[in-house]
């Protein structure tokens, strides 16, 4: 790698020239380095993560064209330090909101659903029954919190978590 200094022909200059030389800005400077082989093959995991980001950022596209939502992802941009609303977005996407067991007491546990940094849009709570039959509770906007009874937790017990990107994420808490 090789930092060009003083050279108005090279100034500012970013990309590849031919197959062999890359050009880029870093930190102010102009910096010129081997072009980096392209791996030969991808694990199932990278493709999975690599169309996982390729989502986040079709979505995150898409969401910013609505003027309600840019503003709070911009809001979101300030206070996470992040360079634009865009970077909070796929930011959003990309992580995922956990169930966390706060306390048993009693013959109630008590649970808190958690996402860093961002809003949950709606959380549902799924019971099954032993005769197999499901009562869905979709828990008041703003809430986080919900509790169950020790009746309830002998069936099985599913939260799905819709975040405000519209990703909905499901965590068994108890098997059927």
């Amino acid at each position: 790698m090789a930092i060009i200094k003083d050279n108005v022909l090279t100034e500012g200059l970013s990309g590849a020239f031919g197959n062999h030389f890359v050009f880029k800005q870093l930190r102010g400077k102009t910096v010129v380095s081997c072009r980096p082989a392209k791996p030969r093959t991808q694990s199932a995991q990278q493709k999975e993560n690599r169309n996982r980001f390729r989502q986040a950022s079709e979505w995150a596209k898409h969401i910013l064209l609505e003027p309600d939502k840019k503003a709070y992802y911009q809001k979101k941009a300030r206070k996470l330090r992040l360079p634009n609303a865009y970077t909070a977005a796929i930011a959003d996407y990309m992580r995922s909101a956990k169930v966390l067991q706060v306390n048993q007491y009693d013959n109630k546990m008590t649970f808190s659903v958690y996402k860093k940094d961002f809003d949950l849009a709606q959380i549902d709570i799924v019971l099954n029954n032993d005769a197999g039959e499901k009562e869905k509770r979709t828990l008041p906007r703003g809430e986080s919190d919900f509790w169950l009874q020790q009746t309830e937790l002998n069936a099985g017990v599913v939260v799905m978590i819709t975040d405000a990107a519209g990703v909905v994420r499901q965590h068994t808490l108890l098997a059927a």
